[in-house]
């Protein structure tokens, strides 16, 4: 079974969660991917964390709604995906910037925040 999740979300990958309040457009996704890394990189630093390399991580998201407005989430994560990596959102209690949430307002075209995790 954890091969089928290592296919299903390969290095890299942008995988889209179940569950979500709305279907994001694929140009809303495109717009989300091409700023992502610019904008976690240049909060790491804001906050003095390293980001681990940018190839080794996955990434899931959906469309919900935060404080009533459309967003997309991004749950990123540098470990080897668990099987349930289509339907749960992957989650770790610590493990530093290896694994980040962000919200992406798709009208204004911006990061609204990005949340890394804490150190053990």
């Amino acid at each position: 079974m954890e091969h089928l999740a290592a296919l299903a979300i390969a290095i890299g990958s942008w995988l889209t969660l179940s569950g979500g309040s709305w279907r994001p457009s694929a140009q809303d996704v495109a717009e989300a991917r091409a700023q992502l890394e610019p904008y976690v990189a240049r909060q790491a630093r804001l906050e003095g964390e390293a980001l681990p390399p940018w190839n080794t991580y996955r990434f899931q998201y959906r469309g919900q709604e935060l404080n009533g407005k459309k967003v997309i989430f991004v749950n990123a994560f540098c470990s080897a995906p668990p099987d349930l990596v289509v339907t749960e959102v992957v989650e770790a209690y610590d493990g530093g910037p290896c694994y980040f949430r962000a919200y992406w307002d798709p009208a204004e075209k911006i990061y609204l925040s990005v949340l890394f995790n804490g150190h053990a």
